[in-house]
């Protein structure tokens, strides 16, 4: 059945869909997902609490990383860079990337993958 487990729903045809109506699950201490999954490209929203990190990973899909709320330190191919509001990282494929909430509040950010994820992300 489609889609496998863990990988959110699937969307093939124009609709609108609700965060709120997505399953949201706990990734890691901290941080927690919510998954949709269009024909070629996948969209995440992760929510982190105050102290939260994502450890560096790497994957091959290109990563458009959009923060709306709080501010987070993103790593990207050992370079550090302080976001907020409005800043979006992009990430190429295969580089390691990961991310920490530097300051005593939420961050909320919006990942945009392409092409879709065909796996689940280990987190």
């Amino acid at each position: 059945p489609w889609p496998p487990r863990g990988l959110g729903r699937l969307v093939t045809a124009p609709r609108v869909v609700t965060w709120s109506d997505l399953p949201e699950e706990a990734v890691l201490p901290g941080i927690t997902r919510a998954v949709l999954h269009g024909d070629r490209q996948t969209l995440v929203r992760y929510r982190h609490q105050p102290g939260a990190i994502l450890p560096e990973r790497s994957h091959p899909e290109e990563q458009a990383s959009a923060v709306l709320s709080g501010r987070i330190a993103f790593v990207v191919a050992g370079v550090r860079r302080k976001l907020g509001p409005g800043d979006v990282a992009l990430i190429p494929g295969g580089v390691p990337h990961g991310a920490g909430v530097v300051v005593d509040e939420a961050v909320e950010t919006l990942n945009a993958l392409s092409p879709r994820r065909g796996t689940a992300p280990s987190f």
